[in-house]
């Protein structure tokens, strides 16, 4: 390692341990400046990695700004961190980004050494509850950081962070305007929503909803991407619909579940109990309890299915029933965060079992060798699937 780059990295060791100064402080930002426009550098960081430095280190970064401005210039950390239009989020995020071309520069020096797959999947873990809420205005937060408490009010609508992985809507007596909100949960993610009309939503990884802040006029509508889980309130006078591509579903009072992974190619609405009609551009169907309705481009198919397997997701389960290994390997991949490279032919090899989504990866590692048709190796984050 060249001279620079070490005094670059002994400046960052005191910007974690707390003990950089002004002066120091200024060289990082300068440095930065320097390698924003170098592609060799920036660009050899991945998404994954930039968020997950910067995730680990905005406290710091916030102490670090808290002392650095006057008191009339502090807001909430779970509000203007992620404001792209504040230029403490400009700050905060220069200073994440210089951190995290450190851990590239760390990298570099340590990929000449030999790294076993058992050492990369001991860094890998299980989903958590992490979520991202952009309100009507745009601003998003954070909500995996966020205190418990009011995040936010839109008109008189207040939307509280009740506990880790909770949200909640409460509508007061009158609701002059209505916002469009989104809630959307990232690969490794999920989390638990209660709309202003008292529906509760789970969203499992890798997911959205749309939803409006209240619910005003004949309609309740929502939209939606990825696998989500409904208890709708019942409200006969307000039917309840869930949009997403090429289907609508339309409910009074039910709970159901919609599986909408763009990587099928299909929609799977699975329901528990009441009763849904589903419906594509071209037919439209009525569920009963158990069952399944698939719609996949124009055709639209119903089956019988065990609802409990379903929604495992849900419980803390993957619950495979003669499922494909490519489908398996997929839903691993979301909840763990791992990106999936295929190599070969499609297996033609099913998997039955129940797993708990608790399980560290190391272990789901060892149960996907045990896979006869395919042979899997870790690159990092990286999953290589070959087929035998």
């Amino acid at each position: 390692m060249d001279d620079q780059n070490q005094y670059i990295l002994d400046i960052l060791a005191k910007y974690e341990a707390g003990t950089i100064t002004q002066e120091e402080l200024q060289i990082l930002e300068d440095w930065y400046a320097s390698f924003e426009s170098n592609p060799d550098i920036t660009d050899s960081l991945s998404p994954e990695e930039r968020a997950v430095r910067k995730k680990q280190l905005q406290e710091k970064i916030f102490d670090q700004i808290d002392q650095e401005t006057s008191s009339t210039a502090k807001m909430s950390k779970k509000r203007f961190f992620l404001n792209p239009g504040n230029r403490l989020w400009q700050a905060a995020a220069s200073i994440a980004l210089i951190c995290a071309v450190s851990l590239y520069i760390f990298k570099k020096q340590s990929d000449k050494l030999p790294v076993s797959a058992e050492e990369q999947s001991s860094t890998i873990r299980p989903g958590t509850d992490q979520a991202i809420l952009t309100l009507g205005n745009g601003e998003k937060i954070l909500l995996d950081d966020s205190k418990k408490g009011e995040l936010a009010t839109e008109g008189n609508i207040h939307i509280n962070k009740l506990q880790p992985g909770n949200l909640v809507y409460t509508a007061g007596k009158k609701v002059p305007k209505v916002y469009s909100n989104t809630l959307s949960t990232p690969r490794g993610g999920r989390y638990q929503l209660t709309l202003a009309d008292g529906t509760q939503v789970w969203l499992n990884a890798q997911s959205s909803i749309t939803y409006p802040s209240a619910f005003r006029g004949s309609t309740r509508e929502v939209t939606i991407t990825g696998e989500v889980y409904f208890e709708v309130a019942h409200n006969a006078a307000m039917p309840f619909r869930v949009k997403s591509e090429n289907q609508t579903i339309e409910v009074l009072g039910t709970h159901f579940n919609v599986n909408t992974y763009k990587a099928k190619s299909v929609a799977k609405t699975t329901l528990l109990s009441g009763s849904v009609a589903l419906s594509n551009a071209d037919q439209r169907i009525v569920l009963r309890p158990g069952q399944q309705g698939v719609v996949a481009g124009r055709s639209l198919s119903v089956k019988q299915v065990d609802p409990t397997e379903v929604i495992a997701w849900k419980e803390g389960y993957f619950d495979f029933t003669d499922a494909d290994i490519g489908s398996v390997i997929d839903e691993l991949g979301r909840w763990y965060n791992v990106d999936i490279h295929y190599q070969g032919t499609a297996t033609q090899e099913t998997f039955t079992g129940r797993i708990p989504r608790s399980w560290p990866f190391e272990k789901v590692l060892n149960l996907l060798k045990t896979f006869k048709s395919i042979q899997v190796e870790m690159q990092g984050r990286r999953l290589i699937v070959e087929t035998r």
